[in-house]
C-alpha cells in the first residue's frame, strides 16, 4: 500500500451559471467533491492540479487561481505520511476547456450542480455529523465529502454555522 505525501490539491470548477462540477467519489473517502487528489510525483501544486483534473474529469485547465488551503487531518485510503494523518490543501478555482469524459475508476455520478443542491448536500453533511445518517447512507446517497466543507465554506459557496463545521471535521479525521 502507498504511503501519503501529505500534500493534497483541490480544483473547484464553475461555469457560466455558477454551478459546480462536483462528482461521487468511486473510492474512499465517500462524498460528493470537486477533482482533488495527491501533489505526490507531479511536481507542483500546479501540476497537480491539471494532471488531477485531467485525471478525473478528461478536461484541460486552462487557468489556476489560488483560493484556499491549509493543513487538515483528514484521513485517505493511503498509509500516514511522515506527518501523520493529513494533508497540507492547496485549493484552486480553475477555467477549463474539453470534452467531459469522467474516469470510472475515480468519480461517479458527474454533474453541475446548482448552489442550492450544494448547499442541501452540505446539509446532509451535517445531519450525518449529527448522527442522523448512518455510514451505510451516506455512503448510498452522499453529502459533500467532510474534508471540503471547510473550503466550500471559506470560498462562500455553502453555509455552515461553526459548531457544525467542527463536527464535520471530526468525520474527515
Amino acid at each position: 500500500m502507498k504511503t501519503c505525501d501529505n500534500t493534497s490539491v483541490g480544483i473547484v470548477i464553475t461555469d457560466r451559471q455558477g454551478r459546480f462540477l462536483m462528482f461521487d467519489r468511486a473510492t474512499f473517502p465517500p462524498g460528493t467533491a470537486p477533482a482533488a487528489g495527491h501533489i505526490d510525483d507531479h511536481g507542483t501544486a500546479e501540476d497537480a492540479g491539471r494532471a488531477e483534473v485531467e485525471e478525473e474529469l478528461g478536461l484541460t485547465v486552462t487557468g489556476l487561481t489560488h483560493v484556499a488551503g491549509g493543513w487538515r487531518g483528514n484521513r485517505c485510503r493511503r498509509l500516514p505520511g511522515a506527518r501523520g494523518t493529513g494533508h497540507g490543501w492547496t485549493i484552486y478555482q480553475a477555467t477549463v476547456t474539453g470534452d467531459l469524459i469522467p474516469s470510472t475508476r475515480e468519480t461517479k455520478n458527474v454533474r453541475w450542480i446548482t448552489p442550492g443542491v450544494l448547499q442541501e448536500l452540505a446539509d446532509r453533511t451535517v445531519a450525518y455529523a449529527k448522527g442522523s445518517i448512518t455510514d451505510a447512507e451516506f455512503e448510498a446517497a452522499p453529502g459533500i465529502e467532510p474534508v471540503w466543507m471547510q473550503w466550500l465554506a471559506d470560498l462562500a459557496a455553502i453555509r455552515i454555522g461553526p459548531d457544525d463545521l467542527l463536527r464535520v471535521d471530526q468525520l474527515a479525521r
